[in-house]
């Protein structure tokens, strides 16, 4: 199945926008994909356009399985080879095949956790090839909340989803993986609201804002922290204060500025006393433990009015 046998060893794209590094079990040629299992021994079935194996000895394209005929193949620095118009942006005729980066590798080495690199070679080609998805936007099909496609193809990097860490594009409405954007300063907090266009939009550099509106801080908190850990209750001190402190740049935006020795106790009245929270007393567990009753984001609220503006809100929760 296009070029992929049992036993090779693949690179495959998760739904974090990352390539891990596995080796394929079974192939299913008609559903075209893959059941691989990862370093860590776990097994998944992967598409097959979200797998990518290393050069073979064939001269064929990559992406069309043609050999040269006509039209001249042109071979990666790093990996395979490619038709001058099958890559995504099209290759200039005259690139150096002894330099030239194709854009899995490009991706493959730019992508990280907390957002894309900025700076060197590997980042400027990759904000060059985000100019361009390597898909049609417009032949993907949508759920009615225009969160998941049938075809499972996301971001600049056609791979899957839905994962947490993603916002938005307010303007074409695609979703992308926080560690394929370049504009990040800080990771993504899960529940938090944000502003975000693509650079295929802006036709250059991402642009992303935090909105500057009321959000119950300690409902953020405790939502990120239960996503993060898969836990319900927190101690107070140690992880719900302190996680406070350590991000307070970050939740800080569209918040008074609370001293740090008012914080302790803002917050604990706050998760003494509202409805959303559950304190680890009511049910005999430590006091000094919360959580919240339901898991789920803060409510969009705002002091000021519109709330929501063009673009259209992203919230980085599913």
């Amino acid at each position: 199945m296009g070029g992929v046998s049992e036993g090779d060893d693949v690179l495959a794209r998760w739904s974090d926008g990352l390539l891990y590094l596995g080796n394929v079990k079974r192939v299913d040629g008609v559903k075209q994909c893959c059941l691989v299992r990862f370093e860590d021994n776990s097994e998944f079935w992967v598409l097959r356009k979200d797998i990518h194996s290393a050069a073979g000895g064939e001269e064929v394209c990559c992406v069309c399985d043609a050999p040269p005929l006509k039209e001249p193949l042109i071979n990666c620095l790093k990996c395979r080879h490619y038709h001058l118009e099958c890559h995504t942006p099209t290759i200039e005729p005259e690139a150096d095949s002894d330099s030239w980066i194709c854009r899995q590798c490009v991706f493959a080495v730019a992508t990280k956790r907390g957002g894309a690199l900025k700076r060197g070679r590997f980042a400027r080609l990759m904000q060059f090839m985000k100019l361009r998805l390597p898909y049609q936007l417009s032949s993907l099909d949508w759920d009615p909340q225009h969160l998941t496609n049938q075809q499972q193809c996301y971001c600049y990097c056609a791979g899957p989803g839905w994962n947490l860490k993603m916002v938005q594009c307010g303007s074409c409405g695609q979703w992308f993986h926080e560690a394929c954007t370049q504009c990040l300063t800080k990771p993504l907090l899960y529940g938090d609201f944000y502003q975000f266009q693509c650079s295929v939009c802006t036709k250059g550099p991402e642009t992303i804002q935090r909105l500057p509106m009321t959000v119950d801080l300690a409902h953020l908190v405790l939502y990120h922290l239960s996503l993060c850990c898969k836990r319900k209750y927190f101690d107070f001190d140690h992880e719900i204060l302190s996680f406070t402190n350590e991000n307070w740049d970050s939740l800080l935006l569209g918040l008074s500025d609370t001293p740090r020795q008012d914080r302790f106790h803002n917050l604990l009245n706050a998760l003494n006393s509202h409805k959303d929270f559950v304190s680890g007393k009511e049910i005999k567990k430590k006091k000094c433990l919360f959580g919240l009753q339901v898991r789920a984001p803060p409510p969009l609220t705002s002091d000021t009015s519109p709330l929501i503006t063009d673009p259209p809100v992203s919230i980085t929760h599913r």
